[in-house]
């Protein structure tokens, strides 16, 4: 079977590669602890078969795939009831044969009219022979057959082994397997020429040349998933079930396709041949298109449809997960990827996440993608965007979700979607947080001023907690659940929760509280502070709860996104971008560091790190990712997903000169990929990556990036730092990099940083010697001239033009004296982007009249400002230009198009991944990039992943 390894997990891999391990080994093993490994590797040896067998009994390719997966599905559930488990072929081959014919006779009983072009399967020469008399004799001499002479046979004649092969396979000796196959062929042999009956040697090459049917990765991924996943298709469930567990017998059809192949010597594995490879398979087509479509939704005119109008066969990543339509490539994973404002942890270590659009998805232990989301049954006004401000329960029971004028919570009780059992009367909530017991709920509503409710679910009361509050930044039970602490940024107050009794009220001198925490007992505060003169965020630090004064003997430690209790009361773990620290404060050091990002979830919700309840697994997320870890080691539970996985929204872009590695970056990371295999090389730490590109030297050996307020060099084969590019000490301490430019000669660096100056943010324009580091040039720039609230600057290539909000302009000029005319451009805008020779940029704007959500794309000469190509609705979103700037890419919320901008046509529609809701998204990717031949289009998403495309060449004129 030739499948590429990219369809299976890489832990599976050493099964397949190594000795093979005996077929009776391999159920056992996952028989014993459902050894998912195990699992693929008897895929990968008996699929082919599997396949050809339900392929020739269905002619219908895609009732054939589903047969294919309820085989394997069979054997997953009657495993442990197979009696002969050196023979799983033959048990599988008797599964195929049955569950065919149940497909089969079930699509005769429907009786229903075929598709006018049905996907057919290749036709099998040998399923369109007749012959009952031969059918019969063979079915009653092969029923006869012991076990182990049929399987022998099935392996070396069905499956193609060598005998050395069907050995391993079988964990016999070699002189057994001839032995079976010497004796079995003979008594067939005889028996059929005793009834007059003889096959010749071309029907045997037949069969066997037949038998090697290649199974699409994706289907072998597919059958795989059955058992590390659980997810099973409804029609491929109907077809299993029934069907397992049972010993293998033989239809008549069956039978007689095993030993059609017993007239050649070879087909039965007589000789010991060489084992044979499939040859290589042609490679899917890169460069197909589907026919565009008009952006408004019209067709296009007949001379405006695409080089081929096939859509390009469907691909999948590494992991086996599908690509939409068109895309060549996943850079990173959606394992493990998710929209989450919220979650829980129930008892069996499973987890709830709640997504920002109601969507619930259950993640449980052994696996690293979520089971189907199930969507809370609720409505929001379209002024909401699609987005339901909820959460969950600590215990993952339940859910809450505000809705117009009212809060709604829901039980999960396994229903599909959960019960409502509460309403509550609030207007305009901002934020909810369960008790820690899932009884009670706190709701943050917001009018003249703030106020905070504790509802009781189970009672349907709800009373006021405090009120005339300026702003409420969190809301944070201790453990226990006896009292409650609200943050309001510039005091803490603390509340009894069974008697709403206030029982403190306190303030840091010259500080502000960014992020509390309470310990079990309420006792104890956890409180990262954030000094206002210098806006600075500092570090956590611990206070008493009733007085406000700092904890004796308690050590602080910098600070992180986010701060909550351990289970023991004691310790703490803190989150931000470099991961999760548990911290001791009482022996001042850290006692374990999980690897990854953790960013803030929604202020008022649960925290953003929780344990299981047998504290084995420590449960986090970014609000894109969820991790676990385990809490005795901490190292990832799913350690293949967390080495190629993002844990943040793609937001930059990098692609070598040679177009042999990528770059993607994140707010916590940036990783190196290999073009060629999607593979990750390096990772380095990242922090505030504003700028949308990541700068290669020409070598492509080397990679420039923003690293806070400086520019920092990474060797991009191993991560590892080189050289540190600072602004000139006299100028203000800058905090973020916002604009950042290698040229095309790897020389210079050119850099724009924001600092504080008098409290105004102030940019900084700085160019280095990029061979030694040394500054050549440093100049403080107006910050409202420049902008700088954009938080975004673009260079052309060779940092000759920069561009702002909606203008293109001299570098050393700046934004007052831009190139394109005032006031023209209208709402939408943001920083163009430039092509790669500089001579061209494209913009993205809003025009009156489109619908909501559609945008068009304008391309202008940067050194005239002349206006060269204005395309109609549905070119805008997010646009990037080739290296010449004749193809314009744009990304909107439904599609990815590309168009040729000298003529204004289409050359390309491409079906887009779903876009996130939000009142300022009009775009399904964050940001997007064109290799330098201008051949690939590379789009960053908030999914944490890239996507890699094809681009169209254009039409010769």
């Amino acid at each position: 079977m030739t499948v590429s390894n990219h369809a299976m997990p890489a832990r599976f891999l050493h099964l397949i590669t190594a000795d093979p391990v005996p077929d009776a080994d391999l159920l056992s093993r996952f028989i014993r602890s459902r050894d998912g490994a195990a699992f693929a590797a008897l895929v990968e040896r008996h699929g082919p078969m599997v396949l050809r067998v339900c392929r020739r009994t269905l002619w219908d390719a895609h009732a054939a795939e589903d047969a294919f997966q309820a085989t394997f599905l069979a054997l997953i559930r009657g495993a442990h009831r197979v009696r002969e488990t050196a023979s799983v072929a033959a048990w599988l081959y008797g599964a195929a044969v049955r569950i065919s014919l149940k497909a089969r006779g079930a699509a005769t009983r429907a009786q229903r009219t075929p598709d006018p072009l049905p996907t057919r399967c290749s036709p099998d020469p040998l399923a369109e022979m007749t012959g009952r008399e031969l059918v019969s004799a063979i079915d009653e001499e092969l029923a006869r057959l012991p076990d182990r002479c049929r399987a022998a046979i099935i392996l070396c004649g069905l499956e193609g082994l060598s005998q050395d092969e069907a050995a391993r396979r079988l964990g016999w000796s070699v002189a057994a397997v001839r032995g079976q196959l010497e004796r079995g062929r003979e008594r067939l042999r005889v028996r059929l020429a005793q009834r007059g009956l003889t096959l010749s040697v071309g029907l045997g090459s037949l069969f066997f040349g037949a038998a090697h049917a290649v199974v699409p990765p994706r289907l072998s991924a597919r059958a795989v998933e059955l058992a590390t996943r659980g997810t099973v298709p409804p029609s491929v469930a109907a077809l299993a079930a029934g069907m397992a567990p049972f010993h293998t017998t033989w239809s008549a059809v069956a039978v007689a396709l095993v030993v059609l192949a017993v007239g050649g010597m070879t087909a039965l594995g007589y000789g010991n041949r060489t084992p044979q490879t499939s040859s290589p398979q042609p490679p899917e087509a890169a460069t197909a298109f589907a026919r565009p479509i008009d952006p408004l939704g019209d067709s296009r005119p007949e001379g405006l449809i695409s080089p081929l109008a096939a859509a390009p066969p469907a691909k999948t990543d590494r992991y086996g997960d599908p690509l939409p339509a068109g895309a060549l490539m996943r850079l990173g994973t959606l394992r493990g990827a998710a929209t989450i404002t919220s979650f829980g942890v129930a008892a069996d270590g499973s987890v709830l996440t709640v997504g920002s659009e109601g969507d619930l998805c259950l993640w449980h232990p052994g696996s690293d993608a979520p089971e189907p989301a199930v969507r809370l049954p609720v409505k929001v006004p379209e002024e909401w965007y699609g987005i339901v401000q909820s959460c969950a329960s600590p215990d993952a029971k339940r859910v809450a979700c505000s809705v117009p004028e009212s809060v709604i919570v829901y039980e999960r009780r396994g229903e599909k979607p959960p019960v409502e059992i509460g309403r509550f009367k609030f207007p305009r909530v901002e934020s909810l947080a369960f008790t820690p017991n899932g009884m009670g709920l706190v709701v943050v509503t917001r009018g003249d001023k703030w106020s905070v409710h504790l509802s009781d679910i189970k009672a349907g009361t709800s009373h006021v907690l405090g009120s005339g509050l300026n702003h409420v930044a969190g809301v944070e039970f201790s453990a226990d659940g006896r009292r409650v602490a609200v943050n309001t940024w510039d005091e803490l107050l603390v509340f009894d929760v069974g008697t709403g009794k206030e029982l403190a009220r306190w303030s840091v001198d010259g500080f502000k509280l960014a992020t509390v925490a309470l310990n079990t007992a309420g006792d104890t505060v956890a409180v990262r502070v954030y000094r206002p003169e210098t806006e600075e965020y500092l570090d956590v630090r611990f206070f008493e709860t009733k007085t406000g004064k700092v904890q004796p003997g308690a050590v602080s430690t910098d600070g992180g996104a986010w701060v909550t209790f351990a289970p023991d009361g004691k310790t703490v773990l803190i989150g931000d971008t470099r991961g999760v620290r548990w911290w001791d404060p009482i022996a001042g050091k850290v006692l374990r560091r999980f690897d990854g990002a953790a960013g803030d979830l929604s202020y008022g919700t649960t925290p953003a790190a929780r344990f299981t309840p047998d504290g084995k697994v420590l449960v986090a997320t970014t609000g894109r990712f969820l991790f676990r870890w385990d809490a005795r080691t901490g190292e990832p539970l799913f350690p293949e997903v967390h080495a190629g996985a993002h844990f943040g929204r793609v937001a930059a872009l990098g692609v070598s000169a040679d177009g042999t590695r990528y770059a993607t970056g994140t707010s916590s990371r940036i990783r190196v990929w290999d073009a060629k295999s999607g593979k990750p090389i390096a990772t380095v730490p990242s922090t505030y990556l504003w700028p949308h590109n990541l700068e290669f030297a020409p070598d492509g050996k080397t990679l420039f990036a923003p690293g806070g307020g400086d520019v920092v060099q990474w060797d991009a084969a191993t991560g590892k730092e080189l050289r540190r590019f600072a602004v000139d000490p006299k100028e203000p301490r800058p905090t973020v990099t916002i604009g950042v430019r290698l040229t095309e000669d790897g020389k210079v660096l050119t850099g724009v940083t924001l600092a504080r100056v008098n409290g105004t943010l102030t940019p900084v324009h700085t160019t280095w010697d990029a061979g030694n580091g040394r500054r050549q040039f440093t100049k403080r720039l107006n910050p409202f001239e420049w902008s700088a609230r954009h938080y975004r600057i673009n260079f052309s290539p060779n940092a000759l033009h920069a561009s702002l909000h909606g203008d293109v302009f001299l570098t050393a000029d700046g934004p007052t004296k831009g190139l394109l005319p005032p006031r023209t451009l209208g709402p939408g805008f943001d920083a163009g982007a430039f092509s790669s020779d500089g001579g061209r940029i494209a913009f993205t704007y809003i025009e009156d009249g489109d619908p909501q959500g559609v945008m068009r794309g304008v391309v202008y000469g940067v050194a005239t400002g002349v206006k060269l190509c204005d395309l109609p609705a549905g070119s805008g979103g997010r646009v990037a230009l080739n290296s010449d700037g004749t193809v314009l890419a744009a990304a909107g919320l439904t599609d990815l198009t590309m168009w040729d901008t000298n003529t204004g046509e289409l050359l390309a529609r491409y079906r887009s991944p779903p876009a996130q809701k939000g009142i300022a998204v009009c775009s399904f990717a964050e940001v997007m990039r064109f290799t330098t031949d201008g051949t690939m289009l590379i789009t960053g998403h908030a999914d944490t992943t890239a996507l890699v495309w094809p681009v169209p060449p254009r039409p010769a004129k």
